[in-house]
């Protein structure tokens, strides 16, 4: 894939060349727009968009290895669906601490996302018994980030069998089985389902065959390209699978049928287009247009948010000789900073190129876009 650059005043636009390795060429024409959210009313646009980020950006300038990623390059051509990234806090309601406190994302009047925040906690050992947790601590602000979900990595258990959360592995809570060095003093889940939590129940794994029935990782943000089932959509299968094991992410439409057993025999083909798709689960729709009516909730000082997407989706067309072609547009990409009151979305239009070889017929590379 080379990328290209355009820049045209109707928003940033990015020309993306690629060649699968099945041999048909395509141009994709990426326009990126930035908007202010209006509380109670449409979002209207920036006098400045936001250039396109072209690399994974980290929490905190941090390691990849440590730290999640806060926004994701932005020059996929094409998705599955369009995602919806939230980026931001939880805040107590009016302002006074709290224990706990449900968060909420509603898209086109339908619930789409809820989420329960807690403050700080810690799991205490208790010999030969079910752990303890202990109570939330207050709080006014929780970052809703990947590092505060349930994941992370357990290497005291059994010291032989270094466990690593496919789902999460920068998250928090992951044990294996009741030994205190691993239990005690245990970082808890700040960020959970309120359906499915962890509880002193279900805490130990056990076995690390069974880790695919643990909770999954909740969150609002991206969902990393390493973590599975992203990396699964690609060819990367984690370990400790067993070949007849049933996965949720076969039920939400993220895997196929026999998922397990068909990795392991290396028969499932690559799927670029849901690979591509890295929204929190709940957050990735096949029929979002673009001027939907938004509802936040607990995720701005204010408590409620409402607001609709602006609606102007762009014209775009491209030129590759013999005038400008208008491309059917698909909306990729929904990013939505709260606390900041902006938005930018990011459209995408796709021309089939053909053989390698038609390349040469083509006399002119320039995107048109209004």
């Amino acid at each position: 894939m080379t990328p290209a650059t355009n820049s045209v005043s109707n928003g940033q636009v990015e020309l993306i060349t690629s060649s699968p390795s099945f041999g048909t060429s395509s141009v994709s024409v990426l326009v990126k727009r930035s908007y202010q959210i209006i509380p109670d009313s449409v979002a209207i646009r920036l006098d400045n968009d936001e250039a396109f980020r072209k690399i994974d950006e980290y929490y905190d300038d941090g390691d990849p290895e440590t730290s999640t990623v806060k926004f994701e390059s932005e020059l996929a051509s094409d998705k599955n669906w369009t995602d919806v990234v939230i980026v931001g806090e939880a805040y107590a309601a009016q302002g006074k601490p709290c224990h706990q406190r449900q968060v909420s994302v509603g898209i086109a009047n339908r619930l789409a996302v809820t989420l329960l925040v807690s403050g700080d906690r810690q799991c205490h050992h208790v010999p030969g018994g079910l752990p303890s947790f202990s109570d939330p601590q207050p709080f006014e602000v929780m970052p809703i980030r990947y590092e505060r979900s349930y994941g992370g990595w357990d290497t005291k258990s059994d010291e032989k069998i270094p466990f690593w959360y496919p789902r999460n592995m920068q998250g928090v809570g992951v044990v294996l089985n009741n030994v205190r060095e691993a239990v005690q003093g245990l970082r808890l889940p700040n960020i959970e389902s309120a359906e499915h939590r962890l509880t002193p129940q279900n805490i130990f794994i056990g076995d690390p065959h069974r880790w695919h029935l643990q909770p999954l990782p909740q969150g609002l943000g991206w969902r990393q390209k390493t973590w599975f089932p992203r990396c699964g959509l690609i060819g990367a299968r984690p370990p400790f699978l067993d070949a007849g094991a049933t996965l949720r992410e076969q039920s939400m439409g993220w895997l196929p049928e026999d998922y397990a057993s068909l990795s392991l025999q290396q028969r499932l083909a690559p799927d670029h287009l849901k690979f591509a798709n890295g929204a929190s689960f709940g957050l990735s729709f096949d029929d979002l247009r673009g001027d939907e009516p938004m509802h936040l909730h607990g995720l701005t000082p204010e408590g409620d948010l409402r607001f609709a997407l602006p609606g102007d989706q762009p014209t775009i067309a491209l030129d590759l000789g013999r005038g400008g072609e208008v491309l059917p547009t698909k909306l990729l990409t929904v990013l939505i900073e709260p606390s900041h009151l902006r938005l930018d979305m990011i459209w995408s239009g796709t021309h089939a190129i053909g053989e390698y070889r038609k390349w040469q017929e083509v006399k002119n590379l320039v995107a048109e876009v209004a």
